[in-house]
């Protein structure tokens, strides 16, 4: 056991523990420089021994080469890479430069690293080491943070270590559980410096030593050679103690200066280096007149290690202290004679070269400029999309000021944003305006600009940028101004503001047929906003027009065409089409790994599951949405996944679930400026007032939607909507003049265009509002049945059996009214809408009926992953496949199936689990548009 570390050797020892037990789990120390944290992960990983161990250390110099920590960390298991998909092995392949580079994005790779470690724990647990995590490059602490937020039943335990004072690794690992690593207690500080000898100290300067050392052991091992005969008064001129960092590199830089001049040398080379094969460590020092031998006197002074692939400092402080101490002359030399050695690399090796060389000073060149940029460019549709940007950023900085800078650096903003790196995008565009001298080119990065910013939640921002650009557009290129005025009406739905997108959507069309050009982002959008508000069946037409081109849209253009095609359906109210266009584009994106387009399809996804009453996948969508948008930090879709969460959970009377997800959503909606969103959560609590009956509470949640509604020139729809809800609430509060407002935006509503289930609800309302009619309300509500059985809502059907079982019941027609309430009750309850089960209940008990409560849908018992991995696996495919496109282990799948199986009675194999599927799908739809068996005469 280390010395003064019982109780934190223990706690990383219940982890491997749980390892061997087929349970993943991770760690984050954090500690000062020298507190122990490498000293305690490598005790940990020495009683591992049993276990496959895999290590990679953060080296401040490579710390922006993109994954080259990754590498080093799985070079000695990539023959594991044929058990992993094939599309994620290449995807690994490519960005760790392990063999021919393919197209991909950062959370392909991702998915492949947790597909790897997956694969290696089926042959036992295993244990990763990362150390110095504060200093390993963020592509490769990005993938390696996806993977560990995944992991659950492998087998698998990942130790991190990190500086406590560098913030940035922390916050890439914020879902990881940290522990800070402090100094040891006195009594083992003091065995620890008598066990050590390294210096005769005198009583006043072993205090010394005490009091400045804090208990950091690498300190009060180093320190006493630097203090042995100073004296206890020496406090360096101001009392306070000296950062143990600063004191440690003074002690190692001092313990450099004393090395000849060829070990100083050689130790600067290893330094710039960083994580290097054998050869290539050989092959930099042979090009500087240097060798191995070089190091024999550093390593006798305890510098350096020697390990199995060469020499290693034995603590980064050395390294640190080797390349700060050493003049900027003699580190320029260095990187020029590691650059010399790199000359005619390809990709990735070429970034190396390009970094060293600017790292020697050198001048702005056109030569290695185009080399750089023909790497990036030569094959884009096999280089690895955050390979490409980094080479395009270095040359641009080997390109002089001006226009071709800022080209190079456009195209590096594009790659970065496929990459799905949004803020290092942004912040590369920011530089390309600076140097953009050409109109086309400045107006190119400010579209690119609007598109990155609304990904991330600013479409405030988004949309002043690109107004001021489309004047200027408009003189030069028509088409390219049309798009930019489609942009700007994107973000103006995005937010909310149907009447400002209105105008923008038109004057897009208008710019678009002056160009003589049809443009597909900008004819949807318009069919997108003539649906939501304007000539519905104009927007019908045009969207029938785009049937072909929607089929197969660009997935190269910054937004999701296939997702605002969803949309259009289902403000069409057409949801077997939404439903089959945005499940096939969500499949597609699985296969591809595209993470972002993913959880933007699943949102509206999940809308269109509620109104088919398929609740259940419904939360499934809505859940991994989330998640995923939180990953790749798409603030937009973060805030419609959660809204789309408290939607279904309201109708599921998940009352702590629900009001959990609406302040969250709120909140994101707030910070993200889409306030649509937050309306969208404040309807969901609406719903749930109502169905438990609480009127008054549903009255005040639903006024506020109304008034966003009124306040941007929105009606009533399917993706947003609260009218029928509110009148329901107002007529229960005999509030009918209000109720009747309400009911005219409905019925508006329902004039524009083939809407059914609109005016469905309007029907149901105008009927509520006939209570001293019998006839005229009974007429309503049958037209509100017929016109609502077009559509798969079984809800809706529901909720108006049940409002006219209720006005049948007090009327006297008991009999009757018993008929329409079981039919309601078994929606309700087959649904599992318990709240509005209740109230039917009661009801039906008044109408002198037996509640007989039907057996709960077996698919409720699953939790949202469970459902979300038996849907994928009701497509056929195999647990490796199923894996690859939920972003998961093969074990996490296979202990969700074994999860699944014991929660469905009678599923115990593939072909069950697919069949129960069907038939709760055939079930659903029936229930969607059954027809008005039981229906009154009158």
């Amino acid at each position: 056991m280390l010395l003064g570390r019982s109780a934190e050797c223990a706690r990383l020892l219940a982890l491997i523990d749980k390892a061997r037990g087929g349970e993943s789990g991770a760690l984050l120390i954090r500690g000062e420089a020298g507190i122990g944290k490498t000293s305690l992960v490598s005790y940990v990983a020495e009683q591992a021994d049993d276990l496959l161990r895999l290590g990679t250390r953060g080296v401040e110099v490579e710390s922006d080469l993109p994954y080259v920590g990754l590498a080093d960390l799985l070079r000695p298991v990539l023959h594991f890479l044929d058990r992993i998909p094939d599309r994620q092995g290449a995807a690994l392949t490519g960005a760790l430069a392990l063999g021919p580079a393919v197209a991909q994005d950062r959370f392909a790779v991702a998915a492949g690293t947790l597909s790897l470690l997956g694969a290696l724990a089926e042959e036992g647990p295993v244990l990763v080491t990362v150390d110095d995590a504060h200093w390993l490059d963020p592509y490769s602490l990005d993938a390696l943070a996806f993977a560990t937020r995944r992991l659950s039943r492998e087998g698998v335990v990942v130790l991190f270590t990190a500086r406590e004072e560098l913030e940035e690794a922390a916050s890439r690992l914020a879902s990881v559980e940290t522990f800070t690593l402090t100094g040891l207690d006195p009594e083992s500080a003091h065995r620890l410096i008598a066990e050590e000898g390294t210096a005769q100290l005198t009583e006043q300067e072993a205090a010394r030593l005490l009091a400045e050392a804090r208990g950091n052991p690498l300190a009060l091992i180093e320190l006493p050679a630097l203090l042995a005969g100073s004296g206890a008064d020496d406090d360096s001129g101001s009392g306070a103690p000296l950062p143990i960092g600063e004191m440690l590199a003074h002690t190692f830089g001092s313990a450099v200066a004393r090395l000849p001049a060829e070990a100083q040398d050689a130790m600067l080379l290893l330094a710039v280096l960083g994580t290097r094969p054998l050869a290539g460590t050989e092959a930099a020092l042979r090009a500087h007149g240097l060798s191995y031998e070089s190091l024999e006197a550093a390593e006798d002074a305890g510098l350096v290690v020697e390990e199995r692939d060469g020499y290693a400092f034995r603590h980064p402080l050395v390294r640190s202290a080797v390349y700060h101490g050493a003049t900027p002359v003699r580190r320029r030399r260095a990187h020029h004679a590691i650059a010399r050695s790199l000359q005619g690399a390809t990709a990735p090796a070429l970034e190396q070269y390009a970094w060293h060389l600017a790292a020697s000073g050198a001048e702005p060149d056109e030569h290695v400029a185009s080399l750089l940029e023909n790497a990036a460019s030569g094959a884009p549709e096999t280089l690895a999309y955050p390979l490409a940007s980094r080479l395009y950023e270095r040359a641009a900085r080997f390109t002089p000021e001006g226009q071709r800078k800022a080209e190079r650096l456009l195209c590096a903003a594009r790659a970065s944003q496929a990459a799905g790196s949004l803020n290092e995008a942004a912040a590369i565009l920011d530089r390309a305006l600076e140097h953009a001298e050409q109109l086309g080119t400045q107006l190119d990065i400010r579209q690119l600009r609007c598109y990155l910013d609304v990904q991330r939640g600013r479409p405030t921002r988004s949309r002043e940028l690109l107004r001021s650009a489309v004047d200027e557009a408009e003189k030069v290129d028509p088409a390219l101004a049309a798009v930019m005025l489609g942009g700007i009406a994107l973000t103006e739905l995005a937010v909310g503001d149907l009447t400002a997108a209105r105008g923008t959507s038109a004057a897009a069309m208008e710019l678009a047929d002056s160009a003589h050009q049809t443009l597909l982002p900008v004819r949807l959008l318009r069919t997108l906003v003539l649906l939501l508000g304007g000539d519905a069946e104009a927007g019908r037409a045009l969207l029938r027009e785009l049937a072909e081109p929607l089929a197969s849209p660009d997935p190269a253009f910054p937004y999701p065409l296939a997702g605002v095609g969803g949309l259009c359906h289902l403000a069409a109210e057409e949801l077997d089409e939404a439903h089959g266009m945005l499940d096939r584009a969500a499949y597609t994106a699985r296969g591809s790994s595209a993470v972002g387009l993913l959880s933007h399809l699943l949102c509206t996804l999940s809308v269109v599951e509620f109104w088919r009453g398929r609740w259940t996948p419904s939360l499934a969508h809505a859940d991994e949405a989330v998640r995923l948008a939180e990953a790749s930090g798409q603030l937009i879709e973060v805030s419609r996944g959660l809204a789309a969460l408290v939607k279904t959970e309201a109708a599921l009377n998940r009352e702590e679930d629900c009001r959990r997800h609406a302040a969250k959503a709120m909140e994101w909606a707030g910070s993200a400026e889409l306030p649509m969103d937050a309306a969208r959560a404040l309807g969901g609590l609406g719903l749930l007032e109502l169905g438990l009956g609480r009127f008054e509470e549903a009255v005040h949640h639903l006024e506020e939607v109304r008034a966003f509604s009124q306040r941007h020139g929105r009606g009533d729809g399917l993706y947003l909507t609260w009218a029928a809800d509110l009148a329901d609430a107002y007529v229960h509060l005999h509030r009918t003049d209000e109720a009747r407002e309400v009911l005219d935006v409905l019925e508006y509503e329902a004039g524009r265009g083939h809407r059914p289930v609109t005016a469905g609800a309007a029907a149901r309302c105008r009927g509520l509002l006939e209570p001293g009619d019998p006839e005229a309300a009974s007429r309503h509500m049958r037209r509100s049945l017929a016109l609502l059985s077009e559509r798969p809502v079984p809800f809706e059907r529901g909720r108006t059996e049940f409002a006219w079982g209720e006005q049948l019941r007090r009327q006297g027609r008991r009999s009757e009214a018993r008929r329409l309430l079981e039919r309601a009750l078994a929606t309700f309850e087959r649904l599992g809408a318990a709240g509005w089960a209740a109230r039917v209940a009661a009801e039906l008990h008044a109408a002198g009926g037996t509640e007989v409560r039907p057996e709960r849908a077996p698919l409720e018992r699953l939790t949202p992953q469970e459902l979300q991995v038996a849907l994928v696996v009701g497509r056929g495919l195999t647990n490796h496949e199923v894996a690859e496109r939920l972003f998961l282990s093969v074990k996490t799948v296979e202990f969700h199936l074994s999860n699944i199986y014991r929660k469905l009675d009678g599923v115990h194999r593939r072909a069950q689990l697919v069949r129960l599927l069907a038939q709760a799908s055939e079930a659903s739809e029936t229930a969607g548009v059954s027809g008005g068996a039981g229906v009154p005469d009158a």
